[in-house]
């Protein structure tokens, strides 16, 4: 089958990763994929390594649909449909799968014979949730989400399919989660108020200097290509508010064993809703106890074994949270052993593959 993934980025966060996973358990099938992306960058080196037979194309003209185009942007994106619509010859693929509701355009044109969207996006904002929930069901009524969440914030969804994501089993067994000297709270993601990074320095405020002390906060990433002023705006929160000697920022790292075997419990403390983290789904195979905002689709599959959910913006529970963690340092080594149990039973790659397959043998 010849199948063409549209895709609107080319960096390693999640949905990037999730891209990954799908490419390599449809390469594996002896499927004929194509890549469809904006521009350069990593994540095609990664395209490449998964199989040297995935043909990949760059267009800059590819349009991207998100919440922060202009009006006249946005006029805009009509034409660049139609100048990119040429790109290919109508009906040149048996499926086009745009991964992401950023490409959600590409679903208007004639390239597949069916055409797929996979959403990995909460819309918050009704005029523009209308706005994408009538695009995509105008065009395709074959749409996965990544959690239920994501599911019901679209309109018009009730037919659409629910496929948790799965990922592949780096660790391979259950880690010992030892707490040394000091507790290690470790943040992935990318530097955005949104994410909760200034929200977790609010939190670390209220906590006293003999709870401080027994704990070091690791953040992980880099500011958005767009924003690369919140770099030094965190480091700034950071240093401004004399949290130095607990927070660490480090650069964005490839390798995520690097950061999940040196944590002792990950943080997920975004204030959007995010639709389902990749970033607890590493945590729990790596056995690290997650603590989270409840927003998200994340909340679907947590729960007090293994996880301690706050409600964004909350600062005071946020800070509660990270205490009881301090005072009840051996409950880490059980969530921990708990949380890739978690992994085992419904996150793995062969369940996301199953699940994926049987999802798409219905559409």
């Amino acid at each position: 089958m010849r199948i063409l993934f549209v895709h609107p980025s080319v960096e390693l966060y999640g949905a990037d990763k999730i891209l990954l996973y799908m490419l390599k358990i449809l390469a594996e099938n002896g499927h004929d994929l194509t890549v469809l992306l904006p521009k350069e960058g990593i994540l095609i080196q990664h395209i490449r390594s998964v199989s040297p037979a995935i043909k990949i194309m760059v267009d800059g003209r590819l349009p991207i649909a998100h919440s922060k185009l202009s009006v006249k942007e946005y006029l805009w994106l009509p034409k660049r449909i139609r100048q990119i619509g040429k790109l290919f010859p109508q009906k040149s693929f048996d499926i086009v799968y745009c991964n992401t509701l950023a490409t959600v355009l590409l679903l208007y044109t004639n390239w597949g014979k069916k055409r797929i969207c996979h959403v990995h996006e909460i819309i918050e904002n009704k005029v523009l949730n209308f706005a994408f929930s009538l695009l995509v069901r105008i065009r395709t009524k074959d749409v996965i989400c990544v959690s239920s969440r994501v599911k019901n914030n679209l309109l018009f969804s009730k037919k659409y399919a629910v496929v948790y994501n799965g990922i592949p089993d780096l660790a391979g067994k259950t880690l010992a989660n030892n707490v040394g000297e000091k507790i290690v709270f470790a943040l992935p993601g990318r530097f955005m108020p949104k994410k909760g990074q200034w929200f977790l320095v609010e939190a670390l405020k209220l906590l006293p200097k003999d709870c401080l002390s027994q704990i070091k906060v690791v953040l992980y990433g880099s500011a958005p290509p767009n924003r690369p002023e919140l770099q030094e705006d965190l480091d700034l929160c950071v240093r401004s508010n004399g949290l130095t000697d607990t927070v660490e920022i480090h650069p964005f790292v490839s390798d995520i064993s690097e950061i999940y075997k040196k944590a002792n419990v990950i943080l997920v403390p975004s204030l959007m809703a995010d639709p389902f983290p990749t970033t607890v789904l590493e945590a729990l195979m790596f056995s690290c106890p997650v603590l989270a905002t409840n927003n998200g689709g994340a909340a679907e599959i947590l729960s007090d074994e293994y996880a301690k959910l706050i409600s964004p913006h909350d600062t005071l529970s946020f800070a509660n949270a990270l205490r009881s963690f301090v005072d009840n340092r051996s409950q880490i080594a059980k969530m921990g052993e708990k949380a890739r149990l978690k992994y085992k039973q419904d996150l793995t790659i062969a369940e996301f593959k199953k699940n994926l397959f049987t999802v798409l043998e219905d559409f």
